[in-house]
């Protein structure tokens, strides 16, 4: 990634970053920001995205947040935007540079709901719910559910057949709460081709572990 801040190379970057995920959850940490970083780069140069926008945001995107196994607080949020911002301006990017950044890492939250403004924001958003689909997707969810101590599935409706899915109790219901509408909201060409691939692996997923569960060998 190419920086405009004055003598900032990537190497300093990066260490810097790091302390801002120290305490996340294993499925947000600085691995996870630095998957969206190289998935948004790649999309934002496919799309005609700014990637050095995109590359900021996405390397900060979960900074502004608390440790995601916590319920959120708007205020928790602010703060984290001002180190955000705080941070920036300490590498000496310009002020519209540090407002785009800002504007994408505040409204990218899928549980927020925004359509964002900006291409820069739609391409930070497409990133982070990619990392959600996939193989890798598949894993996250299931690193949230064991740190939580959720039971894998209901034993009675494993696949929510029958039922509204309850993933603060059952850890694959997330899969049908979430996970798999995130194809759906995808918002740039790029990031919609690769949501449909990734999609796929979740649905065959599932539908293996269907098998596995009901008839065993």
């Amino acid at each position: 990634m190419r920086s405009s801040g004055e003598g900032l190379d990537e190497a300093h970057l990066l260490q810097e970053v790091a302390p801002l995920y120290d305490g996340k959850d294993p499925a947000h940490d600085l691995f996870h920001a630095l998957r969206v970083c190289r998935t948004g780069v790649a999309i934002a140069e496919a799309e005609g995205a700014d990637p050095m926008i995109v590359a900021l945001a996405s390397l900060l995107h979960d900074a502004a947040s608390g440790p995601k196994l916590r319920e959120r607080s708007g205020e928790a949020e602010e703060r984290g935007l001002e180190t955000i911002k705080d941070l920036l301006k300490s590498w000496r990017y310009p002020e519209d540079v540090i407002e785009r950044v800002l504007y994408a890492v505040e409204v990218h939250s899928y549980s927020k709901g925004i359509e964002p403004a900006t291409l820069e924001a739609r391409v930070l958003q497409d990133a982070d719910r990619l990392d959600a689909l996939g193989a890798i997707g598949i894993a996250r969810v299931f690193l949230t559910g064991g740190a939580l101590g959720r039971p894998l599935y209901d034993p009675d409706d494993p696949f929510c057949r029958g039922r509204d899915p309850d993933d603060l109790r059952w850890n694959l219901d997330h899969f049908y709460k979430k996970i798999l509408k995130l194809e759906e909201g995808m918002q740039t060409e790029t990031a919609k081709r690769e949501a449909r691939r990734r999609g796929e692996v979740v649905r065959r997923y599932l539908s293996d572990l269907e098998e596995e569960i009901s008839k065993g060998i």
